[in-house]
């Protein structure tokens, strides 16, 4: 395959990862033809910190499988990323994330869309017509778009998410700080909300000189009217030194984990 006069070192390692993925592809795609059998989506609260109320839940996909347990999303969702199966896994977690949110007057979900559903399928024709099946309010959904994967695609992100403000849907920005031309996007897109993620946050509290720059990219962000989620706080400290920076929203253990909706009903009064 790389042509002659070359040759390909061994590594057990590799061969077993390599064995580890082909497995696990074959389980999702057990799983995704018997009716998603072992996904299951969690929700974390987001919270308004002028209200201290819960101002949005995010909508988080899970799986397991008699193979292997428990995955980490870190480890499944790229899978199902290059088999496509993101597809029509994506559309049954807008589907269970909506069905969700149509149970509370006024609270939002925020869902995070792969690349692949956006460059790939009627990404809005899908969130409209469950929007209309469940008659929730379209501001009542958040998506939520990374930039990676979007680089080379700039016409269709942007095309996607002028159809998103058309119908007054949300926007949120996941990972700001961390890609490659955020400030662009920014000026393109006009999301409602940025996100911050644990990692440039945890930096900022370490670091003066990375708290000036999180500091500059909060005031920023308000002065064009983008208003600014902090993820990841866990502790109390977190969360006092954070709030000197004046965030509108915070996500994390702190205030909540990922649980299951029945257990996020009972635990949270909305």
């Amino acid at each position: 395959m790389n042509g002659k006069n070359t040759y390909t070192i061994f590594k057990q390692e590799a061969y077993q990862e390599f064995l580890r993925k082909n497995k696990l592809t074959k389980e999702l795609h057990k799983a995704v033809n018997q009716q998603f059998k072992g996904f299951e989506v969690y929700f974390q609260p987001i919270i308004d910190m002028k209200t201290e109320k819960i101002h949005s839940m995010e909508a988080l996909l899970r799986f397991e499988c008699d193979e292997f347990g428990k995955i980490s999303p870190l480890e499944f969702i790229p899978l199902l990323e290059e088999s496509d199966l993101i597809i029509p896994v994506g559309r049954w977690v807008l589907d269970q994330a909506l069905k969700a949110v149509s149970m509370f007057s006024n609270i939002k979900v925020q869902i995070n869309m792969s690349y692949v559903q956006v460059l790939k399928t009627p990404a809005l024709n899908d969130i409209l017509n469950i929007i209309k099946n469940y008659k929730i309010e379209n501001n009542q959904l958040v998506i939520e778009l990374t930039e990676s994967g979007f680089i080379e695609s700039n016409k269709n992100f942007i095309d996607f998410c002028n159809g998103l403000k058309k119908e007054n849907i949300l926007l949120a920005l996941d990972d700001f700080g961390t890609g490659y031309s955020n400030f662009h996007y920014l000026y393109n897109l006009k999301p409602d909300y940025i996100k911050i993620d644990r990692t440039l946050m945890k930096n900022a509290l370490s670091n003066e000189y990375e708290n000036m720059l999180l500091k500059h990219m909060v005031d920023m962000a308000h002065s064009v009217g983008v208003k600014i989620c902090i993820e990841g706080i866990e502790e109390k400290e977190e969360l006092e030194h954070i709030m000197l920076l004046k965030p509108d929203y915070i996500q994390g253990f702190y205030y909540g984990r990922p649980v299951s909706l029945s257990v996020f009903m009972e635990s949270y009064e909305i």
